[in-house]
């Protein structure tokens, strides 16, 4: 229970300045209020009020420093993420009709759709904030805006979350007026879902936005998907005009490719691979998703080590590998990264991200006591044989990784180039 006692009154939570001064966070707070559970869905009725200084509310009026407060809908989401006991949510901000309400939170652009993701198999806490803002700042492509959040429910403290923008067509997020987003899911994901299958690859593309596409839409979208995969899998993909680069955003397929294999994402071209196509455009891979179990944080060897290419195997990825100029791309793109600074700002980010989360980190894990125990899928500190007993040796190992992985590519992928595919 929060320290002060927000109070749950009438399904709504009303939580008093000096309850949420108590927490002494440098982060917002985000306090919900539900009448009952939390379902997977569909959303449950609740009050959300986020405050933007909770540390210096004690001695301001109740109601500044709120950056919202209102109505919304809540549900509990995620797939393997649903076995864990601290969950992640999903929020849609609704006016008093029900329906949904655009806002922007925390600086972020203005929608009605958000997720609290939980981070609790990455005992960093920044695993995908650290991602998405590599991908953002670092490779100048789109990924969901994130803010560092502490989060109260029913009067509960529950913990270190990070609010992010859902993957949706819209300002300020995926912006192709008039066109689609699909997602790349394992089998069971797709139960209950609308989508269709690769004729290719077998595989499950989920419908994201629209998610209910109606029937003609959905011819359309699949009739995209067949002509790309038809121009990748063809017998001249290779082709500058014919092959996959007709169909496929060459660039920023390059840049997803390698901020894939930058971090080492397991789910890469497995789940939570999303790509989308603007309105009489070409397909572009992305934006990056869910990165929890990427950089070292897996019990898979072939992506635990840093040294080695772990997306040859993978739908479309393999066959991208296949043409060498597509690798030699790679290659060029990776120099102009590393001259732009690139191992500098992401071993920075984490140094700085580490710096924001001291205080919160050390009541995260009081209410979470995970540290120095498995939680699916944590590797063992391959020094010890011992699970990493703090946050501060997790944010370190993280670090390592990282430095390691960077200087791996700085050898491997020129050479790579030269060999070809």
């Amino acid at each position: 229970m929060l320290a002060g006692g927000a109070s749950l009154s009438a399904g709504f939570m009303a939580p008093a300045p000096d309850a949420a001064a108590q927490l002494r966070s440098k982060l917002p707070l985000v306090v919900i209020g539900t009448a009952g559970g939390i379902p997977n869905e569909p959303k449950a009725p609740a009050r959300v009020r986020v405050i933007d200084r909770p540390g210096r509310l004690a001695n301001r009026p109740s109601d500044r420093g709120n950056v919202y407060a209102g109505r919304a809908g809540i549900e509990t989401r995620g797939h393997s993420s649903q076995l864990f006991a601290k969950k992640q949510y999903g929020l849609e901000l609704r006016d008093r009709r029900g329906d949904g309400r655009d806002v922007g939170l925390l600086g972020m652009p203005a929608d009605d759709d958000w997720v609290l993701s939980a981070s609790h198999s990455d005992k960093t806490l920044m695993r995908n904030a650290l991602a998405y803002r590599t991908a953002r700042t670092v490779f100048g492509r789109y990924a969901p805006h994130t803010r560092y959040v502490e989060v109260v429910l029913n009067g509960n403290y529950r913990g270190l979350y990070v609010l992010t923008q859902k993957i949706e067509l819209g300002a300020g997020r995926v912006e192709p007026d008039g066109g689609w987003i699909l997602e790349l899911a394992f089998g069971y994901q797709a139960s209950g879902e609308r989508h269709h299958t690769s004729r290719r690859t077998g595989r499950p593309l989920l419908y994201v936005d629209p998610d209910d596409p109606g029937r003609r839409r959905a011819r359309a979208i699949r009739a995209d998907v067949v002509r790309f995969e038809r121009a990748l899998y063809g017998k001249r993909f290779r082709h500058p005009e014919r092959g996959w680069r007709s169909r496929l955003e060459s660039a920023a397929a390059i840049d997803y490719v390698l901020l894939q294999e930058l971090l080492g994402n397991q789910d890469a071209f497995h789940a939570s691979t999303y790509f989308h196509r603007p309105a009489g455009g070409r397909i572009v891979l992305g934006p990056v998703w869910d990165l929890d179990i990427a950089m070292g944080n897996t019990t898979l060897d072939h992506f635990r080590s840093p040294p080695g290419w772990h997306l040859g195997k993978r739908p479309y990825i393999g066959r991208l590998y296949r043409d060498r100029g597509f690798v030699r791309g790679m290659a060029a793109r990776w120099r102009e990264l590393r001259a732009a600074g690139l191992r500098a700002r992401v071993l920075g980010a984490i140094a700085s991200d580490a710096r924001r989360l001291r205080g919160a980190q050390a009541r995260n894990f009081r209410r979470w006591p995970i540290l120095g125990r498995y939680v699916w899928p944590n590797p063992v500190d391959p020094r010890t044989g011992r699970y990493r007993p703090t946050w501060r040796a997790e944010v370190a190992y993280l670090r390592r990784w990282l430095d390691a992985r960077i200087s791996w590519m700085d050898a491997a992928l020129p050479a790579r180039a030269r060999r070809g595919p």
